[in-house]
């Protein structure tokens, strides 16, 4: 039973983790344009969006 909750405080944490680390401030590609996502730290990408 132990090991089940390791388990489980594990998977927790990886999933907290990968969202908390996440770029949340970033540039989207939508419908051919740069869109900001949230507030990037650095300018619109200058490359093509596809």
């Amino acid at each position: 039973m132990k090991r089940f909750f390791i388990i489980i405080a594990i998977i927790i944490l990886f999933v907290l983790s990968v969202r908390l680390l996440s770029g949340e401030d970033d540039w989207v590609c939508d419908n051919g344009q740069w869109v900001k996502h949230g507030n990037p730290s650095v300018p619109a990408p200058t490359s093509e969006c596809k």
